[in-house]
């Protein structure tokens, strides 16, 4: 009679196992570039030889802060617009040679593209962009050749390297701006561009 009972608790054991649902013990795949994915991105970044004029209390030679938003058109690739405040100072073009307290102001607006490695967390990704700056006032200087007023404006270029860790993005790149006097006009043949290299952090939301 024990034997019988002890066969029918075994048996009602089995089968109440084979009821069970079976649970899938693999972790969850996170996604980090979903495709169709919004994200609105904080910027800013400084020139990268303007870190030790921070320690020593200096004016930068330049600055950049701003907004875009971006969409995620595929796993890897992204698109985006955005609109930076950009602020450069000191000798930085030949046109500036030997003149003193030289800020540029302008606000680059641009286009950009981004590619980075799909689905994972942390990865290096490359970006570039292109758009055009408008003048955010202009620097008034003395030269031989008289007063002469010039503006930070036209066509805007930047792109770099970096790494993105989840939702914050690292980079290295170069930024390229048109520089010319304002009362010669862009024919007028006093023309340069301000070339900055910076290091950049952008946070995604």
């Amino acid at each position: 009679m024990l034997s019988i009972c002890l066969l029918l608790a075994l048996t009602m054991t089995a089968e109440a196992q084979m009821r069970m649902p079976r649970r899938n013990h693999r972790a969850p795949i996170l996604v980090y570039n979903p495709m169709g994915e919004f994200r609105f991105h904080v910027i800013g970044d400084l020139g990268i030889t303007d870190f030790g004029a921070i320690f020593r209390h200096e004016i930068p030679y330049h600055f950049s802060v701003g907004g875009m938003a971006e969409y995620q058109v595929g796993h890897a690739t992204s698109i985006g617009v955005g609109a930076e405040f950009y602020s450069s100072y000191g000798e930085h073009t030949p046109l500036f040679r030997n003149m003193q307290e030289t800020y540029i102001h302008t606000v680059p607006i641009y286009a950009s593209l981004k590619f980075s490695l799909p689905d994972v967390p942390v990865s290096p990704f490359i970006e570039g962009r292109i758009g055009y700056s408008i003048p955010a006032g202009y620097v008034t200087c003395n030269d031989p050749d008289g007063e002469h007023h010039y503006i930070s404006t036209g066509l805007y270029t930047g792109g770099g390297i970096g790494l993105k860790i989840y939702r914050v993005y690292l980079s290295c790149g170069v930024s390229v701006i048109d520089v010319f006097d304002r009362d010669l006009g862009i024919n007028g043949g006093r023309m340069d561009i301000i070339r900055d290299f910076y290091a950049r952090l952008s946070i995604a939301f």
